[in-house]
């Protein structure tokens, strides 16, 4: 019979035991991969010109190499699928979505967006994605139909407007596949962050200092809060990767918001500038994903030993 228990000889268990700092340092991770992705793609739009094709080519291949990995994580255990996923995930978004909006701006002569003062707010890209809203929405929908679906923001829903009834019973005995929920869970909150914080910048309907920016990043703020609360109560590292996908998504848009206000300066946005700074941002990304990667796993269930409550 297999413990489920972490062991107490084993290297680092004072540390893997601690359930809130390993839901913590999960989250922190997960956060990282944000200014990690800026740095790609301010890269590949800005540095790179657009003339030099092969950025595109590159990121194609950057792509496939992120299916590849998901569909690597398809057989792993539940943390190391949810790395791939979520790692995969990233690479396809920064490559696919981002070059691939930015490719078709250019190509299409894409206008930006102006305040009424003249002032450029959204990208043409922007306005690629801020269209895409209307396939995304409807994919939503056909996700909360389907009843083995465990994402908690559309069991929420459903549940809310009386739809679990209709859809039956979850099958029984399924063993969820985490890579691909990983990365499915990343690109929708990606997604969806995405698309709200367009349409609230967008001066058409409302605008970085309308009154109500103001008032719905005050609510994503508290619903940020909420979530890394909700977050901070996991005790299966596959399971915190996963739920900090969402959170971390979400509490985002806290970030990107603020600095539009002039809080602060995005150093990631300029790796020419700061080095020294994103240099610590990746080693710090590499090294808590090669702790994660080597949590330990009982055999018998695929998940991460238990971590008794701190």
């Amino acid at each position: 019979m297999t413990t489920d228990v972490i062991s107490p000889t084993s290297r680092f268990a004072s540390i893997r035991s601690n359930t809130v700092f390993m839901a913590l340092l999960v989250y922190f991770f997960v956060t990282l991969q944000k200014p990690i992705s800026h740095m790609f793609v301010v890269t590949f739009i800005y540095v790179i010109p657009d003339s030099a094709t092969w950025k595109y080519l590159v990121s194609i291949a950057i792509g496939c190499i992120g299916v590849v990995l998901i569909y690597k994580g398809l057989k792993k255990d539940e943390v190391k699928g949810s790395l791939l996923g979520f790692f995969g995930a990233m690479l396809i978004w920064d490559s696919w979505f981002e070059m691939g909006v930015h490719f078709f701006e250019k190509a299409n002569d894409i206008p930006m967006v102006k305040d009424a003062e003249g002032t450029p707010v959204l990208l043409g890209s922007h306005v690629i994605l801020e269209m895409t809203s209307i396939f995304l929405i409807f994919m939503l929908i056909t996700t909360m139909f389907q009843k083995d679906m465990r994402c908690r923001m559309l069991l929420w829903i459903r549940k809310t407007l009386g739809l679990r009834e209709g859809l039956g019973k979850p099958t029984a005995g399924i063993k969820p596949q985490t890579s691909r929920i990983a990365a499915s869970e990343y690109l929708f909150v990606n997604w969806f962050m995405y698309c709200l914080m367009i349409f609230t910048l967008d001066p058409r309907i409302a605008g970085t200092h309308h009154m109500f920016t103001y008032v719905l990043s005050a609510a994503i703020l508290v619903w940020s809060l909420y979530l890394l609360y909700k977050h901070s109560k996991q005790t299966e590292v596959g399971l915190m990767i996963r739920y900090a996908i969402g959170a971390g998504g979400v509490a985002w848009y806290n970030f990107e918001i603020t600095t539009l206000w002039g809080w602060y300066n995005e150093f990631w946005v300029r790796p020419d500038l700061y080095p020294i700074s994103c240099s610590i941002v990746l080693l710090l990304f590499i090294g808590i994903f090669t702790f994660l990667w080597k949590t330990p796993i009982n055999p018998e269930t695929g998940k991460s030993l238990k971590l008794p409550r701190s």
